[in-house]
């Protein structure tokens, strides 16, 4: 089971600036030396040297993460502006499959805002199934994608084999190979959190939850979902302070996160959701405190990672 990021960013999308773009490359060319051009290999060299937050952007696309099973079917998790990118990289290859399961943590628009522009809906050929436990989510999802909030309708335009599947409050369904499970969390409105297990390997996907002392209580409903997991991708929009600041406001921290996934001997955490006002120097500076907390807080061997855009991870 492999996964991969099309959209990180909580909130709303958060493109990168013409200002914050400059700054780049003003840090870059100050870092430069006359023996950093003197060829292409040394050109290179520097290039590489250079800091994640410098050659590269954790991206600015509201969530969306897609699931490769081990029998190669697509599970797609929320429709944030990062399913538009997924749309487009789909089309332009030959490669791509023609059905997609996609499940819905919740409909706050950063979780939905994608979903009128996945041009697989919308051609013939193509099926698309969707999930949520929240009860008459097809009509939540269909009213998005009318007049005046938007041009064209579900059932005018998208052509493609589209069906709603209304979980219950709790469960599983199996989907390909794997297993997938789900439990209400800590959000204003509600939200849900999706265990997905698939030959021997457990992802969780956690987008949106402020963690409370609920989901560290070491009962068997929290060990039979957030125990024995291999990867976990978790809500840290803020730092601890802001997270106490702004209580009740549905997020965590990349501190609290580091003792919830440590707590529960998690192997790999990909902290996730990241604050709209946050620049990438910013986040890169949240991941380093993260693994220096971990490696200070008795979690030597979780390995704590930044999601970022595009990139590829196996469980």
């Amino acid at each position: 089971m492999t996964f991969k990021f099309w959209g990180v960013r909580g909130s709303i999308p958060t493109p990168l600036t013409n200002d914050r773009l400059k700054r780049k490359i003003s840090a870059i060319v100050q870092r430069m030396r006359p023996r950093d051009l003197e060829s292409p290999s040394a050109r290179e060299a520097f290039m590489a040297d250079l800091p994640d937050w410098l050659f590269g952007t954790p991206g600015g696309n509201t969530t969306c993460l897609e699931v490769i099973l081990s029998d190669g079917t697509h599970v797609l998790f929320d429709a944030g502006s990062g399913l538009r990118e997924l749309s487009t990289a789909r089309l332009q290859s030959d490669t791509g499959p023609n059905a997609y399961h996609l499940f819905f943590t919740h409909f706050h628009y950063d979780h939905l805002q994608g979903l009128p522009f996945f041009a697989p809906a919308y051609i013939p050929g193509y099926t698309v199934r969707f999930y949520s436990p929240v009860s008459g989510f097809e009509d939540i999802v269909r009213n998005q994608m009318r007049h005046p909030y938007f041009p064209v309708t579900m059932d005018g335009f998208m052509k493609g084999d589209l069906s709603f599947h209304e979980l219950p409050t709790s469960g599983v369904i199996h989907i390909g190979t794997a297993v997938i499970r789900w439990r209400r969390v800590n959000h204003p409105g509600g939200a849900y959190a999706y265990r997905i297990e698939d030959n021997g390997r457990v992802l969780v996907f956690a987008p949106d939850v402020e963690l409370s002392d609920r989901e560290f209580e070491r009962n068997e409903s929290n060990r039979s979902f957030f125990g024995s997991v291999h990867s976990m991708v978790l809500d840290a929009q803020y730092t601890l302070g802001e997270a106490i600041e702004k209580y009740d406001w549905g997020h965590s921290s990349y501190s609290l996160d580091v003792d919830f996934a440590g707590g529960w001997r998690v192997r790999k955490l990909y902290l996730f959701h990241h604050e709209p006002l946050y620049e990438d120097r910013k986040l890169y500076r949240n991941l380093q405190a993260a693994r220096w907390y971990a490696a200070r807080s008795g979690h030597e061997s979780l390995e704590v990672h930044m999601a970022v855009e595009g990139s590829v991870h196996r469980v």
